[in-house]
């Protein structure tokens, strides 16, 4: 991941795991959360894309819309995702 000044980019590079598209950080819906939409005006879900690139200007409104979130984990908690 890497953050961009917000003077030399103003747009948020995503991966669908696929592809990597440009898309715009727009206010949506009557509280305004931010949401992440393409050129058609098509929402995209935090959970449907990794952010790849982004305006440091952005990051509060990307971790209010779900788009950024903080991912630690501790040593002391294992994960496994297996089936018992």
């Amino acid at each position: 991941m890497l953050l961009s000044d917000a003077k030399q980019c103003e747009s948020v590079f995503v991966s669908d795991g696929v592809a990597i598209q440009r898309l715009s950080l727009r206010p949506m819906g009557l509280r305004g959360v931010p949401s992440l939409v393409d050129a058609v005006g098509t929402v995209v879900n935090p959970w449907e894309v990794e952010l790849v690139r982004w305006p440091r200007a952005a990051e509060t409104a990307l971790r209010r819309g779900g788009y950024l979130t903080d991912r630690h984990w501790s040593v002391a908690e294992p994960w496994c995702n297996c089936a018992d």
